[in-house]
């Protein structure tokens, strides 16, 4: 049923039925058909080919002028309505966001009126696509924006820091531990913490409320006119109104701030992944008048080229599942796969099925094939289940390729509901890689023979509306693969036969690049390969229409099955092509879509030069430095043919390895295939901030983890200080079967009872213990009482489970993850700590009977950690001792110990806090050694342990030693630890 709409639907009847009195480019076949003429485009009622911004844009602001201002990609760029009108001139511009300075700071505009970012680097502008000036580099990269009160807001893992319009450097936004923050004016303001709480102020920041009561886990704020709506937990959000007041919500009104108002005229569905011309350009079809029909999930739309709108929907039937537009001789049509079945719509007027076909065991290739205009067939049998493939295997195929093998049996479209269906000989079933409808329900079927000739059968063969044409697989210049790669398509519109029987159009074949090629059979069965552009990369074709990327990211097009080639014009700005789809009405690219075709024929610029992108994310670079270095020879040792961690009195046979932690072996035993669910693990572990460095052993029963269990090969911890500092590690999950039975015993960690949330920290009050897990957008605080403890005796000693109760949950902003979190103790009670990525940190009560938290209090950086052995970290009461695991917060002097390095992927320190000073207690590194590694890469192997240990409380006094453990082997080095630098 067509859809409800305000005005007169320009969908219906007549417009649809006009599509099939569009132009054809060829009649129908016939036996006295003429020779074929020149294969020309359809001529383009929009003009020349334009690119268009796509959905995936940054939207800066709307113009006075009515002018969009976008980042598309990595450039800037200006559009009215669908249109690009002008770009950044920069020669090599990379703009990962950027944003307008609040107008209330802007009057007299400004060299930072408009501030955009690149990871941490901060640069402005007077006007937005005038001259990028540097205004700083932040220490950590941005993700996000807001207005201030006095300048534009940009929120990074290592705080908030605001530009003034007036240009300068960045400066850090002076509240402890903001992750979001919004101004709706020049005096009202909120802002968010990492601990969930909210302060307002309504005298320009000379003072701030803490209404955390009144917003009671706040995860957004958004402004929308003058109103400041803040959402809470779920569904419901509360109102601050221009005098201040928080009230329950109304409504929201007007759009919010920073994103482009809506186009009333749109009628595109709101929740479509791909905006209406994205849509077209991937798989529309062209109208007489100008606009395209295209489809989107459930609905079929006209789409206006020039604006860019879908101006009209009508519903697809329900449970078609995904559809494709053809043109049909008579008039539109869909073609639709859904759940076990496949259909063809007519939506020249209601939509209603034409057809339906059966897909019960059918393989998963093209389901339908086409020329616009003219034939139509569905691959499969009219009625009934699709036969069984003949045998068609190859032992050496890759499991991720997929057969070419076509169905045997065809079902050509005749007319409206009149379908015709063509089986081929058992000779040529097994054979068959395509098939071609034809007017008035005949069709084509090609036939690929194995070999690289056709020889004891004609090269073609008719029997009544069934032509047949077999070529040898391999006969020059065809390369016709038995596998390829590729996705099954939907509609296929890769050949197409003219009039004297001549085929032409696209083909698989090893011989092109991403193994498509252009090809011409003659009547007589004779194939010609046509050329594509010099170091054609990929090919995307659609019917007649084709684009060609080269090697250096040029850009070529065909609208004549690949007979010539042309230029065309990149992107605006240079954009990047990724995943091109394309139509009959241009092709959407990535960043940018592509409407029309016929590209200009001027020589092309040269290609700029590429860059590579890294494969892996370089870690952060540490907050602080640890100062060590050797005061003695290494002492090592090894047993040969061993697979055990470190030395062992005999032989450990082959078994598999995972680690626990950063501290820790599990080995399971192997049976070389898979491992085996019965037997003993071996665990060893290396006890933390032992400067002994010596291995724990522990032989447990698999048994533990039950039956048939999945066994753990990656186990994470978390740690706990209690009151004798102490750090106590725990089970914090694994890829597999909690293993808390199995590792638990061993002595390594403190028994739960089970596996807690990764990641947690926390701490030891006696029997019980309260743990802080922050993750997935929620802090959970929960107490667990402790099991006895076990006994002296030897043997398997039962953990009995403890009691766990949860004492708060509560919703953290989305930015609270980039925080890292310690937990400890400041007499006696229980506190947490955050942790921003510049080494800022805030501290709050932790309440261990409600696990609230109380008002965060700045302490330390880390930037000006000391070590505990310095004087001026003598203790004080107002000290917190926090445990706090790290990734790379914490590294090592480069050059210092030569040939070892700090991997920047796991770390442990316990560390004395307070608003005056960090004092470093105890730390333990994760490094590599490329003295005694083989093989020094990122990768971490499981089954070994290898680190830096370093004290600098008691008698130690910077005393440290390298650990490396490895199969059969340990190595201990002295170490003196000086202290630390930046």
């Amino acid at each position: 049923m067509l859809r409800s709409l305000d005005r007169a639907l320009p969908f219906a009847l007549p417009a649809l039925a006009a599509v099939a009195c569009g132009p054809a480019a060829h009649e129908p076949a016939s036996p006295s058909a003429p020779k074929p003429q020149a294969v020309t485009a359809r001529p383009s009622t929009l003009g020349p080919p334009r690119w268009v911004a796509s959905l995936d844009t940054i939207w800066i602001e709307r113009s006075d002028s009515g002018l969009d201002r976008l980042i598309v990609g990595s450039r800037r760029i200006e559009a009215r309505g669908a249109d690009v009108t002008g770009a950044s001139k920069a020669a090599a511009e990379e703009l990962e966001g950027g944003t307008v300075a609040p107008p209330w700071t802007t009057a007299g505009g400004g060299p930072a009126k408009y501030v955009f970012w690149h990871e941490g680097d901060v640069y402005g502008a007077s006007e937005f696509l005038g001259e990028l000036k540097p205004l700083g580099k932040l220490p950590a990269p941005v993700t996000g924006s807001f207005d201030w009160l006095d300048g534009t807001g940009l929120l990074t893992a290592a705080g908030a820091f605001v530009v003034r319009p007036a240009g300068g450097a960045p400066v850090r936004l002076d509240l402890p531990g903001v992750t979001t923050a919004l101004a709706v004016d020049a005096r009202r303001a909120l802002a968010l913490s990492v601990f969930g709480h909210a302060r307002l102020t309504l005298d320009g920041g000379a003072t701030f409320r803490d209404v955390s009561a009144e917003l009671p886990e706040a995860t957004r704020l958004e402004a929308r006119g003058d109103d400041l709506h803040v959402l809470l937990r779920g569904q419901e959000s509360r109102l601050v109104d221009a005098r201040g007041a928080i009230i329950s919500d109304r409504a929201p009104a007007g759009t919010p701030r920073h994103e482009p108002p809506p186009d009333l005229d749109d009628r595109w569905p709101e929740d479509a992944d791909a905006s209406p011309l994205e849509a077209a350009a991937a798989r529309g079809l062209l109208l007489p008048d100008g606009d395209a029909i295209t489809t989107t999930e459930g609905v079929v739309a006209r789409v206006d080229l020039r604006t860019g709108r879908a101006t009209a929907l009508a519903d697809v039937p329900p449970g078609q599942g995904d559809c494709a537009p053809f043109r049909g001789p008579e008039g539109m049509l869909l073609v639709c796969q859904g759940e076990g079945r496949a259909s063809v719509v007519d939506v020249s007027a209601v939509p209603r099925v034409e057809r339906s076909f059966d897909l019960e065991g059918a393989p998963s290739l093209d389901r339908f094939v086409g020329t616009d205009g003219e034939a139509l067939g569905f691959l499969g049998p009219c009625a009934g289940r699709a036969p069984p493939s003949p045998a068609d295997v190859v032992s050496t195929a890759s499991p991720s390729n997929s057969s070419n093998q076509r169905s045997p049996v065809f079902c050509a479209r005749s007319g409206p509901g009149i379908w015709t269906e063509h089986r081929l000989d058992p000779a040529d079933a097994s054979d068959v890689v395509a098939w071609i409808p034809r007017p008035g329900g005949s069709a084509i079927a090609i036939v690929a023979l194995p070999g690289s000739f056709v020889h004891g059968v004609p090269r073609v063969s008719v029997r009544g509306g069934l032509r047949v044409v077999r070529v040898a697989r391999n006969e020059p210049p065809l390369n016709v693969t038995t596998y390829m790669t590729g996705d099954a398509t939907l509609l296929s519109r890769g050949l197409r036969a003219l009039p004297d029987d001549t085929i032409e159009g696209w083909i698989v074949s090893g011989h092109g690049p991403n193994n498509l090629a252009s090809v011409t059979i003659d009547p007589e069965g004779h194939a010609r390969q046509r050329p594509a552009p010099a170091r054609t990369l990929e090919i995307v074709a659609a019917g007649r229409h084709a684009v060609s990327r080269t090697e250096d990211e040029r850009l070529f097009e065909t609208t004549d099955g690949g007979r010539t080639w042309r230029p065309i014009e990149p992107p605006p700005g240079n954009a990047p092509i990724v995943q091109p789809s394309c139509s009959e009405v241009g092709c959407y690219m990535g960043d940018f879509v592509r409407v029309g075709w016929g590209g200009a024929t001027n020589p092309l610029p040269p290609p700029e030069p590429r860059r590579d992108e890294p494969t892996r994310p370089v870690p952060a670079p540490p907050i602080t430095r640890l100062a060590c270095h050797f005061t003695g020879p290494p002492d090592g040792k090894r047993i040969t043919e061993s697979f055990g961690l470190g030395v062992t009195k005999s032989p450990v046979p082959r078994m598999a390895p995972g680690r626990i932690g950063a501290s820790g072996a599990l080995l399971i035993p192997w049976t070389g295939q898979q491992s085996i669910i019965t037997g003993d693990a071996e665990i060893a572990f290396l006890p933390l901030f032992d400067l002994a460095a010596p291995i724990r052993r522990a032989t447990v029963p698999l048994a533990r983890l039950g039956p048939t269990p999945f066994h753990p090969f990656e186990v994470r911890l978390g740690y706990l200080l209690d009151e004798a500092s102490t750090v106590r590690p725990v089970i914090a999950g694994s890829f597999g079967r909690c293993p808390a039975p199995l590792i638990d015993e061993s002595g390594m960690t403190l028994p739960l009872g089970g596996c807690v949330e990764d990641p947690t920290v926390g701490v030891v009050l006696g029997r019980r213990a309260l743990l802080v897990h922050q993750g997935y957008g929620q802090q959970v605080i929960t107490a667990v009482d402790l099991p006895p403890a076990p006994g002296k005796a030897r043997g398997p000693q039962l953990v009995t489970p403890g009691a766990r109760r949860e004492l708060a949950t509560r919703k953290m902003p989305p930015e609270a993850k980039s925080y890292t979190m310690a937990a400890g103790l400041r007499q006696g009670a229980p506190v947490t700590i955050a942790l921003d990525a510049s080494g800022a940190a805030v501290l709050a009560p932790l309440d261990p009977e409600r696990g609230t938290l109380g008002a965060e209090e700045r302490m330390a950086s880390l930037t000006d950690m000391l070590p505990a052995s310095d004087p001026r970290c003598a203790a004080r009461p107002d000290d917190a001792r926090v445990v706090l695991p790290f990734d790379s917060e914490i590294g090592l002097v480069p050059g210092a110990l030569p040939g070892v390095s700090a991997t920047g992927s796991a770390g442990l320190a316990i560390i004395r806090w307070s608003s005056a000073r960090a004092c470093l207690e105890a730390v333990d590194i994760s490094v590599r050694d490329e003295r005694h590694e083989i093989d020094v890469g990122y990768y971490e192997p499981p089954g070994t342990v290898r680190k830096v240990i370093a004290r600098f409380d008691g008698a130690s006094r910077g005393t440290g030693v390298l650990a490396v453990m490895t199969q059969g082997a340990e190595i201990r080095q002295p170490l003196a630890c000086d202290g630390l630098t930046r």
